[in-house]
């Protein structure tokens, strides 16, 4: 998306995400906002222009292309609920929102036409006698100029680097005379047109809102259990590991009737799974001890009972 004029800032690099745009919005209908609503995202970059509190215009770039309109303001939604945007919100006048408007929406008149082949006088002759409302736009490779008209008249220049619009033309000249620089001519309609025109009117903005909202908390929610599951199936495999290391165990020391003994305990406490718990492992051990005094010297308990409360910790 091309740069901008800041004009005056409201507010500058306001976290997404702690904002609700139905609100927002409305707030600045309400207000009869004349200017811009930038976000930044990101995977993507939008603006919302205002004229008197009327939502003219919304675009969304990202990188499979750029939305307008109902599917601009869908996708900002999204955007916001998956997190790390700012937002800022810049004053304007309304001949520059105008301007803006074409930059971004208006007819394309001219497009890519190198300077040094055309007759730039009797061009802005031209525009001047078609009585112009729109944005004429000189660039190179490197560099970019905006010239905003009104009914053909200038209204002030913008340039990269710039942060409004300004009344003198010499870097724009400057940019026009550099080698392979090209001319854009974008149109829109005029003022008392667009103000005809309002987004917030046509569309709802709170249903859109609530569905990109329960989208997303869908989404999370499956995120949420695939990872749960996941988890799950890894910690049953540990579980099971562990229970096979340690009827290893009880057998190096009891011998081959042992695997019967872990069986049981393990049984007794609801299974594997009891060995995530603390208080059960230690019961689970104090069945294996209380058993295997019949089988073993007390030394060789001690010493197993030890290996596996080893195993266990370095397993759970």
């Amino acid at each position: 998306m091309f740069l901008l004029p800041k004009g005056t800032p409201l507010h500058e690099d306001v976290p997404a995400a702690k904002i609700l745009l139905p609100d927002m919005l409305a707030k600045l209908k309400q207000g009869g906002f004349t200017g811009y609503v930038r976000f930044v995202f990101p995977a993507a970059s939008s603006v919302l222009f205002f004229e008197s509190g009327k939502l003219i215009s919304a675009k969304l770039d990202q990188g499979n292309g750029g939305l307008s309109g109902l599917e601009a303001i869908a996708g900002m939604c999204t955007h916001i609920f998956t997190g790390g945007g700012s937002l800022s919100v810049y004053r304007l006048s309304r001949d520059l929102v105008m301007g803006l408007h074409a930059l971004l929406h208006g007819e394309m008149l001219y497009r890519a036409q190198e300077l040094k082949l055309i007759d730039v006088k009797g061009l802005l002759e031209k525009l001047k006698v078609q009585q112009l409302n729109g944005c004429l736009r000189i660039y190179t490779e490197n560099r970019t100029a905006l010239i905003f008209y009104k009914e053909g008249s200038p209204l002030g220049f913008f340039h990269d680097g710039a942060e409004d619009i300004e009344t003198s033309a010499s870097e724009s000249q400057k940019i026009a005379g550099l080698p392979g620089a090209k001319i854009d001519v974008l149109s829109t309609k005029p003022a008392d047109e667009l103000m005809m025109y309002d987004l917030l009117e046509m569309v709802n903005v709170g249903k859109l809102w609530e569905s990109s909202q329960a989208r997303f908390n869908a989404e999370r929610e499956k995120l949420r259990k695939e990872a749960e599951e996941r988890e799950n199936k890894q910690r049953d495999l540990i579980l099971l590991e562990l229970e096979d290391d340690l009827k290893e165990i009880a057998v190096a020391y009891l011998g081959k009737v042992a695997r019967n003994l872990v069986d049981k305990e393990l049984t007794d406490r609801g299974g594997r799974s009891c060995l995530m718990s603390e208080s059960k492992t230690t019961e689970f051990l104090g069945g294996i001890e209380k058993a295997a005094k019949l089988l073993t010297s007390a030394s060789k308990i001690k010493e197993m009972i030890d290996t596996m409360r080893s195993e266990i910790a370095g397993r759970i």
